[in-house]
């Protein structure tokens, strides 16, 4: 009895305690969190931390740093925030492309710290850089300090890990455990406005807010995801109509059809398949013009660099150190011809033994099922036993697949690829090499093997709405459901030294702070946050047109504000809590131990998977597209909802398509011609017209219909340009734009050596002006540059 009362106490202490967590404060917003692993030892979490933070003081001195130790999980974190100025200098760096002001020639270029007056909104710093913008450049401007010519050590109790000349040392800090992650916070202000319009919405999705908040890469997935669920309307309503004309309700004998009947299922089933073919392919090059469009809007057309101009990724390991044949950086060296042994002589291998294995191991389940069938279907006792095949099968696919995804992580990282591209790209073959075999193994075997199209139609079905089903609720409530027991855990064990008194006091009184406290934006976001509310004179700035001296002074103020701590944040260093009687939680510390949301992987395998079953094998059940369709208009929810609640917030990486899965879903369409026409062939239509052909002349004309149906396919893609025409007129303006910069450039380095050259100041006829507008101006830029570095200098002064 008195251990189920200890259970009831330290239940209720469980719950009591949760309130801590759920009322945290959301006082706190930087731009960049970083937090240190966790050491049994105090004195090595403090060299460690201490060690980073003059490192950034002495690379980025202008960052506004601040240390916090976190109570939830015992471990410190740093707290950096950028001034505009900074982030003006930095976006530069970063290659951010920014609109230019029609007056200046419009367009988007990359931004330029000199010229800043030539970009639009540039004069009210709370808008101009958007929120993934801000994270991404402070992200930037860390991953680039880098160990100069002396190297550097970082010594700790337990060992000393040691720097050599540039390499980068926020990576090499993640790679020795030193530094635990970094991540960017949410804000909490745009978040709840994002989710009205998303999550809790069934409206068009809110792209370009989506781009600003979470980055390319994510919203490029969700217009993916759209532009599918939009697209998967025409099979919708073709597969409606062709599955109320009745065409495709299989009976177990082919031979109680009559003949009207099977003719209108012939007609239906080879419509649907020559359908599918037409269909997949002219949605694959209207996404790539979408996403080309997209890429253009967002600044990432040009986003791809060359694997030498990206440094290396923190779990790349070299034999020795190299020069960089580009930057000529000291960087880790790999050998090529190491790849190719690792990969020809254990990666292939291993992933051909998994798959073959996977592929007999479901053969003998299928042929343990036509055995239970063949003795226990029609034993009343005894029936139970026909169900046991198929639940091993689907045990064996979900243990397989989570074992399988580990052995593809060991192996991609024994190949050791050098830049995270690379990583990505190879992980994703071998993932769906593979999950190709578990999704669509028993499909194949059911369809070519079998034959029997009544058991493929009832088995497309129950695997598509089943994995939708399941998927779903492990997104949504499974992760939710761990995440909030996780942080109720970790706040139980925070306040386990609380007596039952003071713990139930010091709960009431965080909550009642928070509840009668309403914290404005101005309060929430006080470092410099693009949340903050424009000032009278930002928005009369905006108002005004043509004014522009008053534009430039007003840009010159903006650079010399200074930014003041606000915050109840402690100063550097803060090793030991100020009140440790009564802790109280920040939505830092919460979102420090969530989740990592690294990139889309899991979600385009899923909707990789679900394309395939509607491309593959819908012929056979017409109603896959429409289950699809009502699935992905629950999916964009359930993934907006997993971004904006279970996950920390994930740094917006750059990209201009989808990358390795656009190359994945063309080789599907060409895969599902290939399947279609086979199910054609397997129809029994050709049979039925010509009765008296040979098997082998049967199947010569499914071969050249597949070949003319593939031909199509080939001269669709090359008549559909990839790329709008207006999106390459616009490019090439930007080209010429650059070569105009380029010829100006190199005038103004000839007018310092030779009193001859032709210089704006000798033009007398104009000719340098009447080439292009942008050129001219960025003249008068270059004296105003002088001007307004010497406000920014005497700014800091």
């Amino acid at each position: 009895m008195t251990t189920f009362g200890s259970i009831i106490v330290e239940g209720q202490r469980f719950a009591l305690s949760s309130d801590l967590w759920r009322y945290a404060s959301t006082s706190t917003h930087c731009d960049l969190l970083i937090t240190m692993k966790m050491s049994p030892e105090e004195a090595e979490n403090k060299a460690a931390v201490t060690w980073l933070v003059q490192q950034i003081r002495e690379h980025e001195p202008n960052l506004q740093l601040e240390v916090r130790y976190h109570r939830l999980n015992g471990c410190y974190a740093i707290y950096l925030t950028a001034d505009y100025k900074s982030l003006l200098k930095g976006a530069e760096l970063c290659h951010v492309k920014k609109s230019i002001k029609s007056k200046f020639g419009g367009g988007m270029r990359d931004f330029c710290f000199e010229d800043a007056q030539c970009f639009a909104g540039i004069e009210n710093k709370h808008t101009f850089f958007s929120p993934t913008e801000r994270t991404l450049i402070v992200k930037q401007m860390i991953d680039m300090m880098r160990v100069g010519k002396e190297g550097a050590s970082l010594k700790l109790p337990s060992r000393t890990i040691t720097f050599t000349e540039g390499v980068a040392i926020l990576p090499r800090l993640i790679s020795t455990n030193v530094v635990e992650s970094v991540s960017a916070m949410h804000n909490l202000e745009l978040l709840n406005k994002l989710k009205q319009k998303w999550v809790l919405s069934y409206e068009e999705q809110p792209i370009e807010e989506i781009k600003d908040y979470f980055g390319t890469e994510i919203a490029m997935y969700f217009a993916w995801l759209g532009h599918l669920t939009t697209a998967l309307w025409f099979p919708t309503l073709l597969g409606l109509l062709m599955w109320f004309l009745g065409g495709f309700k299989y009976k177990n004998n082919p031979e109680d059809k009559q003949d009207w009947y099977q003719l209108l299922s012939d007609i239906c089933f080879v419509l649907f398949a020559f359908f599918n073919c037409i269909w997949s392919t002219i949605y694959l090059e209207w996404w790539k013009r979408v996403q080309a469009e997209l890429a253009f809007r967002w600044g990432t057309y040009d986003a791809t660099q060359d694997s030498y101009l990206q440094d290396p990724r923190p779990g790349f390991e070299g034999d020795y150190l190299a020069p960089n044949p580009v930057s000529g950086r000291m960087e880790p060296f790999y050998p090529a011809w190491k790849h190719t042994i690792i990969r020809y002589v254990i990666t292939y291998p291993i992933t051909i033994l998994c798959i073959v294995g996977m592929f007999f191991a479901m053969l003998a389940i299928f042929m343990i099922q036509d055995f239970v069938d063949f003795y226990f279907a029609e034993s009343f006792m005894f029936r139970w036993i026909c169900y046991l095949p198929m639940i091993v099968y689907a045990l064996m696919i979900v243990i397989s697949e989570k074992v399988y995804r580990k052995l593809a992580l060991i192996l991609n990282d024994l190949e050791n690829y050098r830049t995270d591209d690379e990583y990505e790209d190879f992980l994703i073959t071998k993932i769906v090499i593979f999950q190709f075999v578990t999704a669509f193994g028993s499909l194949f075997y059911i369809a070519f093997i079998l034959r029997d199209m009544k058991r493929l139609q009832e088995t497309l079905a129950t695997l598509l709405i089943t994995r939708q089903l399941t998927q779903n609720f492990m997104e949504i409530v499974v992760p939710f459901t761990l995440e909030k027991l996780k942080l109720s855990s970790l706040t139980y064990k925070m306040t386990r030294s609380m007596s039952d008194g003071t713990l139930r006091r010091h709960v009431e009184n965080v909550r009642n702070k928070r509840q009668n406290s309403v914290e404005t934006p101005q309060k929430m976001f006080t470092l410099g946050s693009p949340l903050e509310s424009p000032t009278e004179e930002n928005v009369e700035l905006r108002n005004r047109k043509g004014d522009e001296q008053q534009q430039q002074r007003t840009l010159s103020s903006i650079f010399r504000e200074e930014f003041t701590m606000t915050t109840e944040r402690l100063p550097l260093p803060e090793f030991k809590p100020l009140n440790d009687s009564s802790p109280e939680l920040s939505q830092a510390e919460l979102e420090s131990v969530m989740a990592v949301y690294a990139r889309p992987l899991d979600d385009f395998l899923e909707m990789f998977i679900q394309f395939g079953y509607v491309l593959l094998f819908s012929p056979a059940f017409p109603l896959a597209a429409g289950c699809a369709l009502i699935n992905n208009l629950i999916e964009i929810r359930v993934d907006a909802f997993k971004l904006c609640n279970t996950v920390q917030r994930p740094f917006g990486r750059r990209v201009k398509d989808i990358g390795a899965w656009q190359k994945a879903m063309e080789v599907l369409g060409i895969l599902g011609v290939i399947v279609n026409c086979a199910l054609i062939g397997q129809s029994g239509l050709v049979q039925r017209i010509w009765p008296d052909l040979s098997w082998g002349g049967q199947i010569l004309i499914i071969v050249v219909l597949e070949h003319i149906i593939l031909a199509s396919k080939m001269i669709i893609d090359i008549a559909v340009p990839d790329v709008p025409h207006w999106v390459r007129i616009e490019t090439a303006k930007q080209e010429h734009f650059r070569r105009e910069a380029f010829k100006r450039e190199s005038r103004l380095l000839s007018a310092q050596t030779s009193p001859e050259s032709p210089c704006p100041k000798n033009d007398q006829h104009g000719r340098i002006k009447r080439r292009s507008i942008t050129p001219m101006v960025r003249l008068t830029s270059f004296n105003r540059k002088r001007e307004l570095s010497n406000c920014i200098d005497n700014s800091n002064q």
